[in-house]
C-alpha cells in the first residue's frame, strides 16, 4: 500500500509539472502569436517612430534644426497631412477655395507636427509598446501604448489609411479623444465666435 502512495505522489507531481511545462510553452506560444498579430499597419508605425527618434538624436539634448528637418521628413512620409487638414476643417472643406485649402493644411501641418513632435520627446523610444492592429480593407487602427519619463500609460490609436500601399496617418486617438475631431471643434468654435462678432 506505501509503494501504491508513493506512486500516486510521483504520478501527482509528473502531472503538475507536465502542465506546468505545457502552460509555460503554450504561454510563450501565444506570445508570439500575439506579436505576430501586428501587422503591416503596426511595422510602418513602428519603422516611422523608430526612425524620427533616431533622426532627433539623444533625448536629453535639444534636436538640430537639421536634426528636426530629418524629423519632419519622416513625418511628411508617416502622417497623410491633407487628409488630416480636411477632416479638421469638416464641412468647411468644401466651402474654401483651392488656394484657402492649401494655406489651411499648411497651417494645420504646421500646428499639428509642433505639437506631435514636441511630445514624442516625452518618452524614450524604448517606452513606446505596440499593442497591434485592426485592419478593414484599406483602413487600420494601429494601437499603442507610451510610457513618459515620469510613468504615465498613454494610450494612442493611430488610425491610418492604405495609400499607395503605404499606411499613412489620417488621425490620432489620444486616451480615446481625437486629435483631428478636437481640432475641428476648436476651428468650428473660432469661426462661430468669429461669426457672432
Amino acid at each position: 500500500m506505501a509503494m501504491t502512495t508513493r506512486s500516486l505522489w510521483k504520478g501527482a507531481r509528473l502531472a503538475r509539472a507536465g502542465v506546468l511545462a505545457f502552460s509555460t510553452v503554450s504561454m510563450l506560444l501565444l506570445g508570439d502569436l500575439g506579436a505576430a498579430r501586428a501587422g503591416e499597419p503596426t511595422d510602418q508605425i513602428r519603422a516611422h517612430i523608430g526612425a524620427m527618434y533616431g533622426a532627433q538624436g539623444a533625448a536629453t539634448s535639444t534636436p538640430s534644426p537639421s536634426r528636426m528637418d530629418s524629423v519632419r521628413k519622416v513625418a511628411d512620409q508617416m502622417f497623410d497631412w491633407s487628409a488630416m487638414a480636411r477632416e479638421a476643417l469638416g464641412d468647411h472643406w468644401a466651402k474654401r477655395s483651392t488656394e484657402e485649402r492649401n494655406e489651411f493644411a499648411r497651417l494645420f501641418v504646421n500646428l499639428f507636427e509642433g505639437g506631435y513632435l514636441s511630445k514624442i520627446r516625452l518618452a524614450e523610444a524604448d517606452k513606446f509598446e505596440y499593442l497591434g492592429d485592426s485592419v478593414q480593407g484599406d483602413d487600420a487602427v494601429v494601437r499603442t501604448r507610451v510610457v513618459t519619463k515620469n510613468g504615465t500609460a498613454i494610450p494612442v490609436s493611430y488610425r491610418t489609411r492604405r495609400d499607395a500601399g503605404h499606411w499613412r496617418v489620417y488621425d490620432l486617438d489620444v486616451e480615446g479623444i481625437s486629435l483631428v475631431r478636437n481640432y475641428r471643434s476648436q476651428f468650428d468654435g473660432q469661426r462661430l465666435s468669429h461669426s457672432m462678432a
